[in-house]
C-alpha cells in the first residue's frame, strides 16, 4: 500500500481512459503498438489479456521488426493501419519521440495513446494522450517505471472504470493482479532500479511467476531447467529475457508475444524450442563481436577515455546493446557502437557506465544524429553515413 499509487494521479489517465472505453463501445478496432524488448512484449501481452477479458475482440497486436522498421512508431506502419480501419493505436514502451508519426496517423483520422517511459524529447507528439511519469507535468509519485509498469497502471485505470460502470461484469476485484507476471518479467529485465513501485512489481510478480499459467512461460522454464516453484529474479535476468530479446534480435519479436500468449500446447512447445535455438546463435554472435572489439581495444589505456565509440558495417545493429553492455563493465566507461543491416542506414547502441547519462550526451551532440532516444543508461541512435566519421570526436567533445 506504501509504494502503490492511484492511477488517476498520473497525467492524462482519465482522457486516456475515457478514449478506449469509447472505442470499446463504438467497436471500433485498436492497434497495440509495442516496442520488441523483454519490456515491450511483456506489455503487450497485459493489455492483450485486458481485451480479452472484457470481450473485445476488434484489436491487433502490432510488434515492429527490430531491423527493418526500427524503435518506436513507423510513417509506413500507421498507414498500413489507417487501411486496415483503425481509430486507435495505443503505444507500449515507444511513442514519447515520434513526432511525426503521430501527426500522420492524426490526418489519417486515428487518435494514438502513447504510454511510454523514456525521457521525452523538446517536441511532444501530438498524441490524444500521453502517459509517461517522466513529463515535466505529470504529477505521479513514481518516475522510474517500465514500460509495462505504465501499461499496468493503466489497467489499473480501465480495470476501476470498468468494474464501476458495470462494462465487463466477468471481472472480480484484484483479477488484475494475476498480470503482474508480464509485469513482474518487465520489471526484471528492463533494468529499472528496484525501488518504491518498481520493487512491488518484482517482488509480487515473481509471486504470480512462481504459479503463472502461461504455458509458453512453463514450456520455456522446462527447456531452461528452471523450477517454476522456485524461480528467482537470476533466472528471469539470465534465462527467460535473453531467449524473449532473441525474438527480436535474431529473427521476428510476435514470436515472442505469441510464446507468452498462446493457449496452444504445441504451438508453446514449437516456440520454445524455437526462442532456445536462436538465443544459443545469438551467443555466439555476440561473444565474437565482442572478441573483435577487444582485440582493437587492446593497444588503449583503459584509463585513456571517457567514452569508448567504435563501429563496423558487418556488425549487426540489433545485437549492439549486448556487445555494450560487456564492454561498460569491462571498461569502466560509456560505450556507443554502431553497425549496419543490408545496406541501409547506420544504426547504433549505447550503455552507460552509471557516470553520466547517454542521453544528454546525444542530446548535446545531436547534430550528429539523424534520430536518437532513450534514458540515462542506455541508447539508440541512427547517424548518416557522413557524420559516422565525426562521431567519435563529437561525442567525446
Amino acid at each position: 500500500d506504501r509504494d502503490n499509487h492511484h492511477p488517476y494521479r498520473m497525467k492524462d489517465m482519465e482522457r486516456a481512459v475515457e478514449r478506449v472505453l469509447k472505442a470499446v463501445q463504438n467497436n471500433e478496432k485498436i492497434i497495440i503498438y509495442s516496442d520488441y524488448d523483454a519490456d515491450g512484449i511483456p506489455g503487450a501481452v497485459v493489455l492483450h489479456d485486458f481485451f480479452r477479458k472484457i470481450a473485445f475482440e476488434n484489436f491487433e497486436n502490432y510488434i515492429p521488426h527490430r531491423t527493418e522498421e526500427g524503435f518506436g512508431l513507423n510513417i509506413e506502419a500507421v498507414e498500413e493501419f489507417a487501411r486496415g480501419g483503425a481509430k486507435l493505436i495505443i503505444t507500449i514502451d515507444c511513442g514519447i519521440a515520434d513526432v511525426e508519426p503521430v501527426r500522420r496517423a492524426n490526418e489519417l483520422g486515428m487518435d494514438v495513446i502513447i504510454t511510454d517511459h523514456h525521457e521525452p524529447g523538446a517536441d511532444v507528439p501530438p498524441a490524444y494522450a500521453i502517459l509517461n511519469p517522466k513529463q515535466n507535468d505529470c504529477q505521479y509519485p513514481e518516475k522510474i517505471l517500465c514500460g509495462s509498469g505504465v501499461i499496468f497502471k493503466f489497467i489499473q485505470a480501465l480495470v476501476h472504470t470498468v468494474r464501476q460502470r458495470e462494462i465487463a461484469t466477468d471481472i472480480r476485484h484484484g483479477w488484475e493482479k494475476w498480470l503482474l507476471d508480464m509485469v513482474g518479467l518487465a520489471t526484471l529485465s528492463d533494468m529499472v532500479p528496484l525501488v518504491g513501485e518498481n520493487r512491488v512489481f518484482a517482488y509480487y510478480g515473481l509471486k504470480v511467476l512462481r504459479i503463472s499459467p502461461r504455458i509458453g512461460f512453463m514450456k520455456l522454464l522446462k527447456k531452461v531447467n528452471t523450477n517454476q516453484r522456485h524461480i528467482t529474479e537470476d533466472d528471469i535476468s539470465f534465462m527467460i529475457s535473453p531467449r524473449i530479446n532473441a525474438a527480436s534480435r535474431m529473427g521476428i519479436p510476435l514470436d515472442a508475444f505469441k510464446l507468452l500468449s498462446t493457449k496452444d500446447e504445441n504451438e508453446a512447445g514449437a516456440l520454445s524450442d524455437h526462442l532456445h535455438a536462436i538465443n544459443d546463435e545469438r551467443k555466439g554472435v555476440v561473444a565474437s563481436m565482442v572478441k573483435e572489439i577487444k582485440k582493437k581495444l587492446e593497444n588503449r589505456s583503459r584509463t585513456e577515455k571517457k567514452i569508448i565509440v567504435l563501429g563496423n558495417p558487418d556488425w549487426k545493429p540489433s545485437l549492439l546493446g549486448l556487445v555494450a553492455n560487456t564492454l561498460k563493465d569491462d571498461y569502466g566507461c560509456s560505450v556507443f557502437l554502431w553497425g549496419r543491416e543490408d545496406g541501409s542506414v547506420i544504426k547504433g547502441s549505447c550503455r552507460s557506465d552509471g557516470t553520466l547519462s547517454v542521453v544528454d550526451i546525444m542530446t548535446l551532440a545531436k547534430d550528429s544524429f539523424i534520430t536518437f532516444g532513450g534514458h540515462k543508461m542506455s541508447g539508440g541512435f541512427s547517424i548518416s553515413h557522413e557524420k559516422i566519421h565525426s562521431l567519435e570526436e563529437a561525442l567525446i567533445r
